[in-house]
């Protein structure tokens, strides 16, 4: 059965009371991907549209039903024209389906989703296959036959933030920083600061002994033109 992967680009929740909520996306096929069409084109060439709706309490499925489907919707021309597009059906669990909402309301869209399309062997023309052409194997989606696929499989990889660090640890090498600990290892600014003092210790020393040097060599200076005064008299 092949898959086929999407993007959202935009999304939309629509509330109505006393019915089931439904989150409505944009999307568009991911760029790795490729599905032609037997009416001409690609999918990646149409405007999408996801809509997953919150399944009712109670109902469940078993697997032996499909999740939803995904529908080729024609061009119609006349009076309220359209261009073709195409329309993908969900309908996912409570639990699931409130996940999905935190991360719609928290301004992010999944990064990527995907389908798996087919009648799963009910027929022998499945709707959407793979066609080797040119050597080269592609999928194609006979949507002039079966303009709708049922879902079999649905997977949505939703975005999460993991922060690297936080305030409390990124402040906490500051304070260390200012802050003297025995037993720790010097920082770089304690480090300066001791050079700082240092040199401040060695000029007021240096100035210090020079004015002792000053005195004693103008005292010594006195009293040898005294001793000479003396012996010449």
């Amino acid at each position: 059965m092949p898959l086929v992967g999407f993007r959202p680009t935009k999304a939309r929740l629509i509330i109505e009371d006393r019915k089931e909520s439904v989150l409505v996306m944009k999307v568009v096929l991911d760029p790795s991907d490729a599905v032609e069409l037997v009416t001409g084109g690609t999918l990646k060439d149409l405007p999408g549209i996801l809509r997953i709706r919150e399944r009712k309490a109670g109902a469940a499925n078993n697997g032996s039903d499909p999740l939803g489907s995904m529908v080729f919707v024609r061009e119609q021309n006349g009076a309220e024209s359209t261009a073709a597009r195409y329309q993908v059906n969900v309908l996912m669990s409570s639990e699931k389906f409130g996940t999905l909402l935190r991360v719609a309301n928290a301004g992010r869209l999944p990064n990527k989703f995907f389908v798996d399309a087919d009648a799963r062997g009910a027929r022998k023309d499945p709707g959407l296959g793979y066609l080797v052409r040119r050597g080269t194997r592609v999928k194609l989606w006979d949507n002039h036959a079966h303009r709708s696929l049922p879902l079999w499989n649905f997977v949505m990889i939703l975005p999460i933030d993991v922060p690297t660090t936080t305030s409390a640890a990124a402040a906490e090498p500051e304070v260390l920083r200012d802050v003297a600990m025995p037993g720790l290892a010097p920082t770089d600014s304690h480090v300066a600061d001791l050079v700082d003092d240092m040199l401040v210790f060695q000029s007021d020393t240096r100035s210090t002994m020079f004015g002792l040097v000053s005195v004693v060599a103008v005292v010594a200076v006195a009293a040898l033109a005294i001793a000479l005064a003396l012996f010449f008299r």
